[in-house]
């Protein structure tokens, strides 16, 4: 309370103060030391954003970080209710701060264009570099502003997080996202027809590339100097409204191919795209690797619009008789926002034999009565180790060891190529969600690990990890999973999982599996209040009854699992 009342500077801009602090409890449950920059220069482009005065913005840079951080913005807000009451009794005028605050289109639109880095402040940097060949060397260095075009999902979070605080409805952040996006679409299709300098460009282009040919072709166009691929994977399609001078309330700079390139790789579309046959796969050690695009029914409404999000579906076994993705019925969930949502597709063949040793599992022991009534015993009981499960299942086991093993292996090496993906932001710079179930989440696990141990931060923003086959007490592992996640890992599991107990019979992990009995948050982060907040240990037992539920159910699943991200 002392340091509100002494620096005025802080009262009278609360609203920045609040995105500061918000975005400084987001570095705090990301690693600190790993996002300082990226906390400097959020906190700089919400100054400008702002326009804050020189002489208060040594105040707000001095604002607390971590827990102390979270304090203050309880506190800051004592000062909103203060500024709303004063208003209503027309004592004192509206302040910037109240007026944006209670007005969403001016809050979420500028906090979100602030964090793509183009706010009125750092469009006028990218205008006076438009003549450089390299805009990012002139922003975003230095501990300046953030990237122009690079949408971190550290910043996305703290879109949520502002929102939150403010008890705006979630579904905001998307919506004015969505907004942003078409108008950005409506800049390309305006600059096409009425900038001269642009369509000289793009008759260059067609001269020396024959890029329409190879748009149809979805082989690739050259954007300043870089071959852009093309293709209906995980790239947004940009190429409906037509590569060339995009600008946004009159800016001109990204009318020079610099700019173009740099909505490409926001998007996805700079660096080749992603299709299978591309990949290295022999690296890791994969056969397949590649990917396929969701269409949900908001697509099915507006094919031609892009998010500044993508979400990246990781399934652990698969149905050897169905032709369209495992998460095809989740498109229909009401509240899920997916973005431009993926299926990841590896070693097809190993994952369809899975599924069918867990149906063929299923059936063998459901032959008998006998069988059935043990089991069930078994399982309510709480004794799973190697020597409490009937002789009969145990004989049984054949069927499915071995699928299994094979599929523990190349999840984990799936992992380290999605990480790959990741790290080469082949999704484009914006935030990425991924969910996964069974050897799906686990391959979700390993690609954070590997991402934590690249150092790649502010690439994941969400992590939903279902019926996943990896220890729940291992410290280490889901600190550096929390560390490389921006806003929330959604954990789930069922007691009631008895295949997935079975799987573990001999092993020491099988107290403490993830998928049986969730995470033990309090005990992993009891002190880090931050991380505790940032993980949920949700219970799907009424869901799952055995372990190919999470297929079988995934629209009832991904229902559950949104109320919590």
């Amino acid at each position: 309370m002392e340091a509100l009342e002494i620096k005025a500077a802080v009262a009278q801009n609360w609203l920045a103060a609040l995105c500061i602090c918000s975005g400084r409890c987001v570095m705090a449950a990301n690693g600190a030391a790993e996002s300082q920059a990226w906390s400097d220069q959020f906190t700089q482009s919400i100054l400008e954003w702002f326009d804050i005065p020189d002489a208060d913005m040594d105040a707000l840079r001095a604002m607390p970080y971590g827990d102390a951080a979270n304090d203050m913005i309880l506190l800051m807000l004592r000062c909103k209710r203060a500024d709303e009451a004063a208003a209503e009794q027309g004592s004192v005028p509206t302040g910037v701060s109240l007026e944006v605050a209670s007005d969403p289109e001016k809050l979420y639109s500028g906090l979100l264009l602030t964090c793509l880095g183009v706010g009125d402040r750092q469009l006028e940097s990218l205008e006076a570099a438009e003549e450089s060949m390299d805009l990012r060397s002139t922003v975003g260095a230095g501990g300046r502003t953030l990237c122009p075009f690079a949408y971190d999902a550290r910043s996305r979070a703290v879109a949520f997080v502002v929102g939150d605080w403010l008890d705006m409805p979630k579904q905001f952040v998307s919506t004015y996202e969505v907004r942003i996006a078409r108008g950005l679409e409506r800049a390309v299709d305006k600059a096409m027809l009425g900038d001269a300098s642009a369509k000289a460009l793009s008759d260059d282009k067609k001269r020396k590339w024959g890029w329409q040919r190879y748009l149809t072709a979805g082989a690739g166009v050259a954007v300043a100097g870089t071959l852009v691929g093309v293709t209906a994977g995980l790239a947004a399609p940009l190429m409906a409204a037509g590569m060339g001078a995009i600008g946004i309330g009159g800016l001109g700079f990204l009318a020079t191919t610099g700019g173009s390139a740099m909505i490409g790789s926001l998007l996805g579309i700079a660096g080749g795209g992603l299709i299978g046959k591309r990949f290295n796969t022999r690296m890791r050690g994969l056969r397949e690797f590649y990917f396929t695009r969701l269409l949900l029914s908001s697509d099915c409404s507006d094919s031609q619009t892009h998010h500044l999000h993508a979400t990246i579906l990781v399934p652990g076994f698969l149905d050897g008789s169905a032709s369209a993705s495992p998460f095809a019925p989740i498109a229909t969930v009401l509240g899920l926002d997916l973005g431009d949502a993926y299926t990841l597709y590896y070693e097809t063949k190993e994952l369809i034999a899975l599924q069918s040793a867990f149906a063929n599992f299923v059936s063998s022991t459901a032959k008998s009565a006998a069988i059935s009534l043990i089991l069930k015993q078994t399982i309510l009981s709480g004794i799973i180790g190697a020597f409490a499960w009937p002789l009969a299942i145990l004989n049984l086991g054949q069927l499915i060891d071995t699928p299994w093993a094979v599929g523990l292996e190349r999840a984990k090496r799936a992992g380290k190529m999605l990480a790959d993906v990741l790290v080469n932001r082949a999704h484009g710079n914006r935030p990425v969600t991924l969910i996964g179930y069974s050897l799906g989440a686990l391959t979700i696990f390993t690609c954070l690990q590997e991402l934590h141990r690249r150092k790649s931060f502010g690439v994941v923003e969400v992590a939903v990890l279902l019926g996943m086959p990896a220890d729940g007490t291992a410290t280490d592992s889901w600190l550096a999973a929390c560390q490389c996640v921006s806003r929330r890992i959604v954990v789930g599991y069922s007691t009631n999982d008895w295949i997935l107990a079975f799987l573990f019979r001999a092993s020491a992990l099988c107290s403490n599996l993830t998928g049986l009995a969730g995470v033990d948050v309090d005990t992993i982060f009891h002190k880090q209040p931050l991380m505790r907040r940032k993980l949920v240990s949700l219970d799907l037992g009424g869901t799952v009854a055995q372990h190919s539920d999470y297929l079988e159910n995934i629209d009832d699943i991904m229902l559950e699992v949104s109320r919590h991200f």
